[in-house]
């Protein structure tokens, strides 16, 4: 099997599998309205910044081999400073893309820029009544051809959460679809990716756009009612 690299690491807002000891434990780094305060003694960086991204509610994607150990006391400061002063001491970088900060040794810090306001309220999926297929013509000579049963867009609202680590690939896009209800195929060609998939209440299609992303991947509509990942 081969394992993604990098490696999905995506961020939850909680994490149902952690340990008895891991809930005794207090965490680094604490948040205060739109202020962290973030103290390492000697705490490894991909420890600070999960529990940094955590507790403030952002999404993050960790390279694989990144280690780097901190000794830092922030107080009251904003999340993107101290983030700023993590990634720095750690001698790494960050790229944001569509709200996900991908973090490694290669990366070069670009923010994305603030988005606009939009006063269009959230399009919510609606259901359509289901309307049975037109009976064959008698007449062969002049039988339609066959109508297209693409997936109508607004599935892609559709909700899931995942707590998933190392986990194959199209084990996560199985459940996926048991929870959406939208069939998702896997190309053959795709390797068997291991990933952690960590997604609290996102939409189908943040869901798919940050993992072929991640894995180099793309996803697209077939006329038979699926959604399909291949190769990008």
């Amino acid at each position: 099997m081969k394992l993604v690299t990098p490696l999905l690491a995506i961020l939850l807002a909680s994490m149902a599998w952690a340990s008895p000891q891991d809930t005794e434990t207090k965490s680094p780094v604490s948040t205060e309205g739109t202020y962290v305060s973030v103290s390492s003694k000697g705490d490894d960086v991909r420890s600070v910044l999960y529990d940094m991204f955590q507790q403030s509610g952002k999404n993050f994607v960790l390279d694989a081999g990144v280690r780097f150990v901190l000794y830092l006391n922030l107080e009251k400061v904003s999340f993107q400073e101290a983030l700023d002063i993590v990634v720095t001491n750690a001698e790494i970088g960050y790229e944001v893309k569509n709200d996900v900060y991908y973090i490694g040794k290669n990366r070069k810090t670009v923010k994305s820029p603030e988005a606009k306001p939009t006063n269009q309220p959230e399009q919510k999926p609606t259901n359509k009544p289901v309307v049975p297929p037109p009976l064959p013509d008698e007449n062969p000579a002049t039988e339609k051809p066959p109508v297209s049963k693409k997936l109508d867009e607004s599935v892609l609202q559709s909700r899931l959460t995942t707590r998933y680590s190392i986990t194959p690939i199209r084990k996560v896009f199985t459940e996926f679809t048991r929870q959406t209800n939208v069939k998702i195929e896997i190309d053959a060609a795709v390797p068997d990716y291991k990933l952690d998939a960590f997604l609290i209440d996102t939409s189908l299609k943040y869901a798919l756009d940050v993992i072929c992303d991640a894995a180099k991947l793309k996803w697209s509509f077939t006329d038979h009612g699926t959604i399909k990942v291949e190769k990008a």
